[in-house]
């Protein structure tokens, strides 16, 4: 039995159809995703504390070897994330009816981005337990949470 709103297959595809409230709050949380990570080079940004927790610092006792790991790493990854963030604007953008169809690549690239945009919404409105989060961003932190594990269901179904 399929519960009304999960990701399922059809036609050789994941899909959900999408409210236009849902677009809009996910299109939102997603394009501020994109703006973060475009300040991740930028030495002001070095203490935003979603960069910390999506960037972290790879050795915190050796400064040098974290200074040279994110040279190495930093820039790729905010990219990769600012891409995955980007996708998924664009797949609820152009969903017809509000219904977003993915192939299993594209349904990975939204596994990572839901769990980027879950990050960064409970860092900024500090979330720390989603069983204790009732306010507004706590709930939508909840579906968020919900929406990536059906995704994950869908995708271990194929």
């Amino acid at each position: 039995m399929r519960i009304l709103g999960e990701f399922h297959w059809k036609g050789g595809a994941i899909e959900r159809r999408f409210t236009g409230a849902e677009r809009k709050m996910i299109g939102n949380l997603a394009t501020g995703l994109a703006e973060t990570m475009a300040t991740a080079e930028d030495p002001e940004a070095a203490e935003d504390a979603v960069l910390l927790r999506l960037l972290p610092v790879a050795v915190p006792e050796d400064p040098e070897a974290s200074a040279e790991f994110a040279d190495a790493t930093r820039e790729r990854l905010a990219a990769a994330k600012t891409e995955g963030a980007n996708r998924v604007v664009a797949d609820l953008e152009a969903a017809p009816g509000g219904v977003v169809r993915l192939d299993e690549e594209a349904a990975v690239v939204w596994v990572k981005a839901l769990g980027d945009l879950r990050i960064a919404l409970a860092t900024r409105v500090g979330i720390e337990n989603v069983q204790k989060a009732s306010s507004p961003q706590g709930l939508v932190y909840a579906w968020l949470t919900w929406l990536q594990g059906s995704l994950v269901d869908a995708l271990d179904a194929a």
